[in-house]
């Protein structure tokens, strides 16, 4: 299967790609939302959004499949890039462009293929997609449908949501270590970066005097999960929790996976109460976190521990994080699946 032909321009349609700077971030709720719709909507076993670079189709988020990039030269979205706003095709195998595509003729078998035209600076960057494992047709309705989503994700991937702190960290680095800031597992922030968006957020505060605050999580028990259905299964766990992190915060919040079964959130703009708010609302929806593939009664639970700069004794952004742990180690003190939150730091 020859590769499709570069768009005549090739080289500005990198460059609106790359001023997005939202190649190699962790993946985000609001892209989440829209394929979940799409996945829903036309029934498919696979919808995904991604972002097509030199040489790789990255997938900013996808439902139905476990995947994080995939070669341009293999990759069904490469023609879609060559059209004026999507390209439909009722079987793959009867098109040429598809019919000897591996992810035609192997896993996930796609045999309908819908692409919608992503722009950015009036370029082609990506596609919103639905695959399907059987032909099907597709009408005006469905194609007016893929529009309207597709016009909703165009908004999206041209927004700016992220906190100034998560810019100035994208901005300052290649690609190479944007893509080596994020966790393999869980797609969120390692502990590197979201410990330097920390620093940049406190160091704002304290030119700005905006509150700031910080929660510390970890899953309990996480050990008696690995012990009794295998570290894959914890992986699976970390996964859902991650996921619920990115439903219940708000877009400019930050969440990186700060150890094994530990995260950290930054909450720039936030006082302790708006904190404690939003912790509550995570407590409670890995409360509700369901993984009947390991086990149908498996509950997870998260401690989390609170601390923002009203508190008094602060020294630096470190405090700020040692107040958080320590908070955290008090609500497991306390019987876990709790918030705790400290308002004094306290020195040696």
């Amino acid at each position: 299967m020859p590769p499709a032909a570069h768009p005549q321009q090739e080289q500005l349609r990198l460059e609106a790609l790359q001023a997005l700077d939202i190649l190699y971030l962790p993946l985000e709720e609001r892209f989440d939302r829209i394929t979940r719709i799409l996945y829903r909507l036309f029934n498919v076993p696979i919808a995904y959004l991604s972002l097509m670079e030199a040489d790789t189709q990255w997938f900013k988020s996808i439902q139905g499949a476990d995947l994080l990039s995939t070669p341009r030269s293999d990759s069904l979205c490469q023609h879609t890039l060559l059209e004026d706003e999507m390209l439909i095709c009722p079987d793959t195998l009867q098109d040429p462009r598809f019919a000897d595509n591996p992810y035609v003729l192997g896993p996930p078998n796609a045999r309908f293929y819908a692409g919608f035209l992503l722009k950015s600076r009036g370029q082609n960057i990506g596609t919103l997609c639905i695959i399907d494992t059987q032909p099907r047709t597709f009408g005006p309705e469905e194609a007016e449908m893929l529009r309207d989503i597709g016009n909703w994700a165009q908004t999206e991937v041209n927004l700016t949501q992220l906190s100034d702190s998560q810019i100035e960290l994208i901005g300052e680095l290649d690609e190479a270590w944007q893509e080596a800031r994020i966790d393999s597992l869980t797609r969120l922030w390692n502990q590197g970066a979201i410990k330097q968006i920390l620093h940049r957020a406190y160091q704002r505060h304290l030119l700005n005097l905006t509150p700031l605050s910080v929660l510390m999580l970890d899953a309990d028990y996480f050990k008696r999960i690995n012990d009794r259905f295998g570290h894959a299964a914890g992986d699976q766990v970390l996964q859902g929790i991650a996921t619920a992190l990115r439903h219940c915060l708000r877009s400019d919040d930050t969440v990186g996976r700060y150890g094994g079964e530990e995260f950290m959130v930054v909450l720039d703009n936030c006082d302790t109460r708006r904190a404690t708010e939003l912790a509550e609302r995570v407590l409670q929806r890995v409360r509700s976190l369901r993984f009947p593939q390991i086990d149908p009664q498996l509950q997870v639970t998260l401690s989390i521990g609170i601390a923002g700069t009203e508190a008094r004794g602060l020294e630096s952004e470190a405090d700020l994080m040692d107040l958080a742990d320590q908070a955290l180690y008090l609500a497991k003190d306390q019987g876990r699946d709790r918030l705790c939150v400290l308002h004094e730091a306290q020195h040696d």
